[in-house]
């Protein structure tokens, strides 16, 4: 897992991994992810492909935050209604058509706030997951 999600300490940096992962989330829908192999001004220069944007976060980071919030989606339809109208505006719309609270009125916040304290805790699950699933592959090919 990359740097940035082991390091996850304040309810910015889970803002921004957040506002990353909707990035990300755009990008591979419409086929933008991913830097060319050469481009034309710079085809004497060969660099190495990363797994790591700039940002610091790694695509492992963006998975692992889209099972984090799927199964948000599975436990909580409402949370996860106030993930998707705070870091997906284009949403807010069509939800709040399916009847779901949103700003100024104060449960939309409530939510929010509870949905942001799930997601953390869920990623913190996943990244121990992985960490338990890692040690295993260790001991079984040691």
């Amino acid at each position: 897992m990359a740097r940035r999600l082991k390091i996850l300490e304040s309810h910015a940096d889970l803002c921004a991994l957040l506002d990353r992962w909707v990035i990300h989330q755009m990008k591979s829908v419409s086929g933008g992810l991913g830097y060319p192999r050469k481009s034309l001004d710079f085809s004497y220069i060969q660099s190495p492909a990363s797994s790591i944007d700039p940002t610091g976060y790694a695509a492992e980071d963006h998975s692992d935050t889209d099972a984090a919030f799927a199964s948000l989606c599975e436990a909580d339809l409402q949370l996860a209604a106030a993930i998707k109208m705070h870091y997906m505006p284009w949403t807010v719309m069509a939800l709040m058509g399916e009847g779901y609270p949103f700003s100024p009125d104060k449960t939309f916040y409530n939510r929010l706030v509870r949905a942001h304290v799930w997601m953390e805790s869920e990623l913190f699950r996943v990244l121990e997951e992985r960490k338990s699933k890692n040690r295993e592959n260790l001991r079984k090919y040691a």
